[in-house]
């Protein structure tokens, strides 16, 4: 006959609850830290450019950290969240303003699709997906193309996808607005934005008064072998900053060679929205990148700014790691 100590048991019993409420919640949590280390040396004519001084500039062009996550509230329902903020601290003059807020929301998930509030990149610039061949540089499409904004108090919603298509819309309350009115973006899209799953992206996308905008486009990719191409067609409007109008379009294209990945995009605007004093605006940008791995990559670019009564040119080289 074996005795056991009931105190014993009854502790064993405890400690055993909690380590599989422990493994429970544990496992009802899921997140990443990730984010972009990246330099740059670029040397610039004029400083005309948008995110480019003049002279020869050392830069850690939008350099950030985020995590990411959902929290399980039960088989259907979940809570994502994510904080990301772009890292300053690679350049000498941001020592005092190291940190600047990026895309950071709270919200539910489930079978209705998300629901998000906080600052987040509006639909209608989520709308230009993989087609900016040199983002988040001074080749950047919001160089010239009005909408491309991040703005913060919204509420974004993203359907689930059916049949391909996906919708998505960013609503922002009138009394968080400098306008002073409600404001909108509607993206109607199909295929695969990031051009993984599916070989083709196509959206339709509007904006109404966010960031005194107003704005339709038309964006589409293909992937064709180790061919990628991208267009987009905008025609946008404000009253806000001086009755402006007009129409703005993309081009791209790039060529997969092994580890070497050549690039082209040309980029015009005719509203004169975001080149002030000016009404026409243009952008050729040539470059190449050579992709170590899927998280290291070299690149080099040549860009030509051209603008009614001014122009600007840069030759940037930089490495680029994301993890």
């Amino acid at each position: 006959m074996i005795k056991t100590d009931k105190k014993l048991t009854s502790v064993s019993a405890a400690c055993a609850l909690a380590v599989i409420s422990f493994a429970h919640t544990a496992h009802a949590v899921e997140y990443d830290i990730y984010g972009k280390a990246e330099v740059q040396i670029a040397k610039t004519d004029n400083g005309t450019m948008r995110f480019a001084k003049e002279g020869t500039q050392i830069d850690a062009p939008f350099s950030r950290i985020g995590i990411k996550g959902k929290h399980g509230l039960s088989d259907s329902l979940n809570v994502v969240f994510k904080y990301e903020v772009q890292v300053k601290g690679f350049e000498n003059d941001d020592l005092g303003d190291p940190f600047r807020a990026r895309n950071t929301y709270l919200g539910l998930a489930g079978s209705f699709g998300e629901v998000v509030i906080g600052r987040n990149d509006t639909r209608f610039k989520y709308s230009e997906g993989k087609i900016d061949n040199f983002n988040e540089t001074q080749a950047d499409i919001a160089q010239l193309l009005p909408g491309q904004a991040r703005i913060g108090d919204t509420i974004t919603y993203t359907s689930k996808s059916f049949a391909g298509a996906q919708l998505s819309l960013t609503y922002a309350p009138k009394d968080d607005r400098i306008s002073g009115k409600d404001g909108f973006a509607a993206t109607v899209m199909y295929g695969d934005r990031n051009l993984k799953n599916e070989h083709y992206y196509l959206a339709l996308s509007h904006v109404d008064s966010l960031n005194n905008i107003t704005a339709t486009r038309i964006a589409a990719a293909w992937l064709l072998g180790n061919v990628q191409l991208g267009a987009i067609i905008q025609r946008s409007e404000t009253a806000e900053l001086g009755d402006k109008s007009g129409n703005g379009y993309v081009l791209s294209a790039s060529y997969k060679l092994d580890k070497w990945l050549p690039k082209v995009q040309f980029v015009r605007d005719e509203s004169g929205i975001h080149h002030i004093g000016t009404k026409t605006g243009q952008q050729w940008t040539a470059g190449v990148d050579y992709l170590f791995d899927k998280q290291t990559t070299g690149y080099l670019f040549y860009s030509d700014l051209d603008l009614d009564t001014k122009s600007d040119s840069s030759l940037a080289l930089g490495l680029k790691y994301k993890f």
